[in-house]
């Protein structure tokens, strides 16, 4: 345990590349001010000073922090009484300064201070490594007013294992919290490889919050980038705005850094032929003769659901990929690992196909970013087959059907592990099919309803329904659904004596059928409803049925003005069927709406049959997937969607009549 605690964490002096600075002069930082005072009568907290150094040079990467802020509240006390540093494997801390400033008195707080060394293992029976390690700082007697002073450095050393990080770097600053006003701000970007290193600066704004042009730059080695702000408090409105951030790497491109890891994915993917470690595999695919989709369709669920997928965090970046034939043997491996094999079995079957570089969460800053292979954190599979582009994800489970049928990953930038390969975007998507149609027949009679429910769902829906269905207990699933039909009919918890709990009468969801290979999953809910008519505040009887999720409703909150709207949707396709023993206002305005929508980015309608006792609407929704959507046309976007809303045209609504003189006398004497 003590040499492991001298491995993760040190206390000792600051590199000289820092210039330290001595005590009087870090004192003569924490001065009293009107901009400090300001934030105190606000009710915040405030930094006197933040000085920070990223250090760089051909056998590390270092970070410094010094910085000294105010206790004025108690969640900051906590915070600043107990800290975390998470490090991974190569990491480790150097403290050098921790004091209090207390009534004018400097107090050093290194003696009070108790580290403790954790594991940061949390998720490892899910197959997540990552092997790091948490410096638990914990100070004592931190009182509130007083003054904290903190100095420290975060190393990180080169090893074997850190041969990119060895020969490339990528740092992004981003500007600091919003909450925190700064008396001072200091950073400064050393660089002392032996390579130059560029940099990006982006989504920096003017005094009147307009952007500044996009900066670039080149700092040599030996040279210092930097940059200084005084009484600074940052402007960005976070609900609208990009934090303003810099990107630096080293100086590439694309094609030089796919150079340095081609090497070891084509030795992964050549270096023994399929049939020498899995004959196994190799004979269940022969055994399929000259179907093709169902040689795919196997070779895709053996990686994904046979194999099983460890993600080790230190390894990640290292773009070694694990040799197939331990992958294969093992049965599990990492993202890369899982790829490799897949593309191994492709190549058997004479399937063109890619191993593929992505990043799902910052997929949108892919394009902003300076060329980096650090910029990708995931590995899937380009497969090109009967000329048109798939992308599958060798780390899914549970995923079912053809090439064709499966489910479609939603992201827009990906750079192929290939020569002479540049950063590509792929082409919007249209399926060919629905991926959920419901057939919803709604019967009333006697003042009793019963509803069935057959829904078909295709693609992603389907692969995702057979899993909630297979996980989830059967009462909760029925609840759930019970839920949903509550919302689309327009009850209210509490009015016209409605509760869940006791509206649905007999409910029932059973799988009607489950095709694995084209990927369709059929479910059929039935229930009988007690007063399943709304009323309207006029006294008047309608019976409802009408889907919110039609209606994208999160476009309508969608508010940043830096950043395109993502559109990628499914196709939906409903038919409802409400049906009386009461007749119906056939001149009903709600009832008899109708809509045909076409727009650059969907098509949708809403098409209606209506007679004495009921209705039928068919509705279909087509929209364009995978469509980065410019900030200046997202409000026409969004007008479009709300016009289904406003106009009632996301379902079904049917007014009962008002009872006609005859009607009422006949009512009166019992209908005879």
């Amino acid at each position: 345990m003590e040499q492991e605690l001298e491995e993760k964490y040190k206390i000792g002096a600051p590199a000289a590349w820092a210039t330290p600075l001595s005590e009087e002069e870090l004192l003569s930082n924490i001065v009293e001010n009107d901009f400090s005072q300001q934030q105190y009568d606000e009710g915040k907290d405030y930094c006197y000073f933040l000085r920070k150094i990223q250090y760089t040079d051909d056998t590390q990467n270092a970070e410094y922090n010094c910085m000294a802020y105010s206790v004025q509240q108690p969640g900051t006390l906590e915070f600043a009484s107990v800290n975390e540093f998470v490090l991974y494997p190569s990491e480790h801390m150097v403290f050098h300064r921790i004091a209090i400033l207390r009534d004018g008195v400097l107090i050093d707080k290194l003696p009070d201070t108790t580290f403790k060394v954790l594991d940061n293992e949390g998720q490892s029976l899910d197959g997540v490594i990552n092997s790091s390690k948490k410096v638990n700082i914990n100070i004592k007697d931190v009182r509130l007013y007083d003054i904290i002073l903190v100095e420290d450095t975060r190393v990180l050393t080169f090893t074997d294992k850190d041969f990119l990080r060895r020969e490339l770097i990528k740092y992004v600053w981003s500007s600091p919290d919003v909450y925190w006003a700064y008396g001072s701000y200091a950073f400064d970007f050393i660089n002392k490889r032996s390579k130059p290193i560029t940099y990006k600066k982006q989504f920096f704004r003017d005094e009147q919050g307009e952007l500044l042009p996009i900066e670039e730059g080149v700092i040599a080695s030996g040279d210092t980038f930097s940059l200084r702000y005084t009484h600074y408090l940052n402007p960005v409105d976070v609900n609208r705005e990009l934090f303003p951030f810099i990107d630096f790497v080293t100086q590439s491109t694309y094609e030089e850094l796919l150079g340095l890891v081609l090497p070891y994915y084509e030795t992964a993917l050549t270096a023994k032929p399929l049939l020498e470690y899995a004959p196994d595999l190799v004979a269940k695919l022969d055994a399929l003769g000259d179907d093709l989709e169902a040689k795919i369709q196997l070779a895709i669920e053996f990686v994904q659901n046979h194999v099983r997928y460890i993600y080790n965090e230190e390894e990640m970046h290292g773009h070694k990929p694990q040799d197939p034939w331990v992958t294969y043997e093992f049965k599990q491996g990492d993202c890369k690992a899982k790829t490799v094999l897949l593309k191994c079995v492709l190549d058997y079957l004479g399937v063109d196909s890619s191993v593929t570089l992505v990043n799902y969460n910052a997929d949108y800053y892919l394009r902003y970013y300076l060329p980096s292979l650090f910029n990708f954190n995931h590995v899937i599979v380009k497969v090109r087959h009967k000329e048109k582009d798939y992308f599958v994800d060798a780390t899914y489970r549970d995923e079912y059907g053809t090439l064709e049928n499966r489910t479609f990953i939603s992201f827009l930038n990906y750079m192929e592990i290939k020569p002479n390969s540049v950063l590509q975007e792929r082409e919007p998507y249209k399926s060919a099919d629905f991926s959920i149609f419901d057939e919803v027949t709604l019967d009333v009679k006697d003042e009793v309803g019963t509803i069935t429910i057959k829904t078909t769902y295709r693609y992603g829906r389907a692969n995702g329904m057979r899993r909630y269905v297979k996980t989830t207990n059967k009462k909760a699933v029925v609840d759930n659904t019970n839920n949903f039909v509550f919302s689309c009919m327009d009850f209210v918890e509490g009015e016209n004596g409605n509760d869940k709990r006791q509206v649905f009468k007999d409910a029932s969801l059973t799988v009607v059928s489950d095709d694995k290979v084209n990927n369709i999953f059929v479910t059929l809910y039935t229930a009988t409803i007690d007063k399943p008519y709304y009323v309207g505040n006029d006294g008047r009887k309608y019976v409802k049925f009408y889907d919110g999720n039609i209606l994208k409703n999160h476009l309508k909150d969608y508010v940043l003005k830096d950043v395109s709207f993502w559109h990628s949707y499914d196709s939906e396709r409903y038919s409802i069927t409400i049906r009386s023993d009461k007749p119906i206002d056939m001149q009903d305005h709600y009832t008899n709406r109708r809509m045909d929508v076409d727009y650059r980015l969907f098509k949708y309608s809403l098409k209606k049959k209506i007679d004495k006792y009921g209705a039928t609407a068919e509705i279909e929704y087509i929209p364009l997937s995978n469509v980065e959507v410019p900030v200046e046309d997202i409000a026409d976007l969004r007008d479009k969607y709300a016009a289904i809303g406003k106009e009632s045209a996301f379902g079904l609504g049917v007014a009962i009549a008002k009872p006609g003189f005859f009607d009422s006398v006949k009512a009166l004497f019992g209908g005879k």
